[in-house]
């Protein structure tokens, strides 16, 4: 499933600074629920400069967040603090060169685990727990994976 949201043109920083991360959603996340977190996010980083995507497979949040870094920074302690979550595990972070979802102040895909493992290169990993063991085992290559597979997927 994929939410859209109006394509807004963020100005680019240079050098941005990308986080990614996994954590365990405390209770299911109805419809509801996640579109009022979706709208909270892309308000807050619109007024930040902050551009990504958050997906959500059962029961599992996977959020890549990209700007300034010491604004990400900041913004990833408040996420981390949220109490809508837990175990939040940041698997990646850098400068790179470019902004991957530079049009997007927050979009969102909900996938299946079997989707997931497939978009980074797992196959065979069937569930969440799973995919973020084999995440856990190799968290380097999974950035540049789950990038090119989640713009493919995010709506131009």
């Amino acid at each position: 499933m994929l939410l859209t949201e109006p394509r807004m043109m963020l100005a680019s920083a240079q050098m941005p600074y990308q986080i990614m991360y996994s954590s365990q959603a405390i209770k299911h996340m109805t419809m509801h629920d996640l579109e009022v977190i979706l709208e909270d996010a892309r308000t807050g980083n619109q007024a930040r400069n902050v551009t990504g995507v958050l997906v959500y497979v059962d029961g599992v949040f996977f959020q890549i967040i990209e700007g300034d870094k010491d604004i990400v920074r900041k913004l990833m302690a408040s996420i981390a603090s949220d109490s809508r979550h837990q175990s939040v595990t940041v698997f990646y972070e850098a400068e790179v060169d470019v902004r991957a979802f530079e049009s997007w102040s927050m979009a969102y895909l909900s996938p299946t685990a079997e989707q997931m493992s497939t978009w980074l290169g797992l196959p065979g990993t069937a569930t969440v727990e799973e995919l973020l063991a084999s995440v856990n085992r190799d968290p380097h290559r999974v950035p540049r994976t789950l990038v090119s597979a989640l713009k493919a997927l995010a709506p131009k």
